[in-house]
């Protein structure tokens, strides 16, 4: 992926190619370390193994330490990370496939196929809303929208993303390649906590070269 495509106006045809790329990944992803580091090695990224998974555990207890509330996972995928939000809820991702495979993990958590930038949820019906690794693929008017959201079902928000080591663009499309040899589209931020926690209105919670993590609280 060291193809860069620059900046690019959203429109259908790229959204509904970051859709189909998430959709038929899903059966297949490797997430945690193993596929933290083969994402930023293949941006050229001289990744220092150790220092990436004792971030990942870093994140890992700065979340697990939050208070247990009635929360909803955004763009769940297939569960990398909602089983370490505490507290009890239910896991939403436009990709069917991705939420079948949540469940051969954690089975008892509800899913509901949806949009992120339009949540199917009443209004303050969770107490926190989480998104890891959905934000940093959202253009602007996407970005305003599920923002809007997610202040409109919760009084916080936490969210996870991709750190902006050096190597990585701060924004870019990316050329993605599947095993069977399709290929797509997807649009990346990759950045630094301190953006995060402005953008979001927020505070930082965990800032790392790989991962960062911040916290808005109405």
């Amino acid at each position: 992926m060291d193809q860069t495509y620059g900046v690019l106006p959203m429109s259908q045809s790229r959204r509904a190619s970051l859709w189909s790329y998430y959709q038929r990944r899903a059966l297949h992803y490797a997430g945690g370390v193993e596929g933290a580091h083969a994402y930023f090695a293949g941006l050229g990224v001289d990744v220092d193994l150790e220092a990436l998974r004792a971030e990942l555990e870093a994140v890992a207890e700065r979340l697990g330490g939050l208070d247990p509330v009635p929360f909803l996972d955004v763009g769940a995928g297939p569960g990398v990370f909602t089983g370490i939000v505490p507290g009890t809820g239910f896991a939403l991702d436009q990709s069917g496939a991705a939420l079948q495979r949540l469940r051969t993990v954690i089975a008892a958590i509800p899913v509901v196929c949806g949009d992120a930038t339009a949540l199917p949820v009443r209004a303050k019906s969770v107490t926190r809303v989480f998104a890891g690794h959905l934000y940093g693929h959202l253009e602007p008017p996407e970005r305003e929208a599920f923002l809007t959201e997610a202040r409109r079902v919760a009084d916080e928000l936490v969210i996870l993303d991709s750190g902006h080591p050096l190597g990585a663009q701060a924004e870019e499309w990316q050329p993605r390649r599947l095993d069977d040899g399709s290929t797509y589209t997807v649009y990346k931020r990759h950045l630094t906590v301190e953006e995060l926690a402005r953008e979001i209105g927020g505070e930082a919670l965990f800032g790392g070269r790989y991962y960062v993590l911040a916290r808005s609280v109405a």
